[in-house]
């Protein structure tokens, strides 16, 4: 049996290899490395010269930090991070200019930096399961953002300009500390599904939640839907839309 330090700098030198090679083959199939489950504390300094690199996955590890050299890996698409013991962002996340899914679930992450708003490709993030308790009014210049998950965090407000995140299809703010939604939220044209179950104990919903005739789901508790616009449960008698009650 091969010793595992061995085994482990065959792997090494073999992925490297392998990056190198596609580094020079025009057209070539996106490059995937997949270390979840590797019982990782922090991630291998091989990765950040694997720059051909378009997906990522490191789920489900012990990593407690992102190094600025993630910044060197400029052709991500996916980068997974989720399950881990991450507690900050480094600046240089924002430095990842074709990344288009971004999971940073069920981590220790306090504060997200304004840089992340330099991700103008990104599609989906997920930053639900963390110990969030506001986002920065840069989150907001996503304009690709499509799918958001900030469910299970303690998040007392949205930025007022929130409603510039116009894009989004899905939106789960549940499990939060919100005590209302900013004005502009109410404008937001393509919510299809959004998750407001337990957003906030005192939390306040105005009557213009109705006219958001895009969504096509609402889940929410049944304390708050108690103490929202009658329309809600006028609409969820007609045809697409459903009131799901958590």
């Amino acid at each position: 049996m091969v010793p595992s330090i061995r085994r482990n700098s065959f792997l090494v030198m073999l992925l490297l290899l392998i990056s190198a090679c596609r580094v020079f083959q025009p057209g070539s199939k996106p490059v995937k490395l997949d270390l979840s489950h590797s019982h990782l504390t922090e991630i291998p300094s091989y990765v950040f010269k694997m720059t051909d690199l378009t997906e990522l996955n490191l789920h489900h590890n012990k990593i407690k930090t992102i190094p600025p050299e993630i910044a060197q890996l400029t052709n991500l698409r996916k980068l997974i991070l989720s399950r881990n013991e991450i507690d900050s962002l480094p600046d240089e996340i924002g430095n990842l200019p074709n990344l288009e899914i971004l999971s940073l679930k069920a981590n220790k992450i306090k504060a997200i930096p304004p840089s992340i708003g330099q991700l103008k490709n990104l599609e989906l993030l997920r930053l639900n399961f963390n110990e969030l308790t506001t986002i920065p009014n840069e989150m907001c210049q996503l304009d690709s953002l499509t799918h958001l998950y900030l469910h299970y965090n303690d998040i007392t407000h949205l930025p007022e300009s929130f409603g510039n995140l116009d894009g989004l299809i899905e939106l789960f703010i549940g499990w939060n500390e919100l005590t209302k939604l900013p004005w502009s939220f109410y404008n937001l044209p393509h919510i299809n599904t959004l998750d407001l179950a337990y957003a906030g104990a005192n939390i306040r919903i105005d009557f213009a939640i109705c006219l958001m005739r895009s969504m096509e789901t609402l889940y929410i508790d049944r304390n708050t839907l108690n103490f929202a616009p009658r329309c809600l449960q006028v609409r969820a008698n007609g045809v697409r839309f459903n009131v799901v009650l958590r």
